[in-house]
């Protein structure tokens, strides 16, 4: 999970990098591509290293808790993803 949320600021900072240099324009499509492999990362993530029960009720336990650690370091990351655009391109 942690490698899921460091790739949030490597990417951006990659769209960032090919769009300067006109190589990829940085649109809406590009954008979305992103987040959705981002998502898709996350499902994959959740699929293979969150245990599987028979009980519902531990299911959605777990899921619960997978979202709520997965949203905040979501938003760790789009803290640090910011950051990392000022540091290097600047405001």
């Amino acid at each position: 999970m942690l490698v899921w949320a460091l790739a949030m600021p490597l990417l951006s900072v990659g769209l960032r990098f090919l769009d300067q240099h006109r190589i990829l324009a940085m649109s809406g499509s590009v954008v979305a591509a992103g987040a959705l492999a981002l998502v898709l990362w996350a499902a994959l993530i959740y699929v293979r290293c969150v245990p599987a029960t028979p009980q519902l009720s531990r299911r959605i336990g777990y899921f619960v808790v997978f979202f709520a650690a997965m949203l905040a370091l979501g938003a760790g990351a789009l803290g640090l993803t910011f950051w990392a655009i000022v540091a290097i391109y600047g405001l």
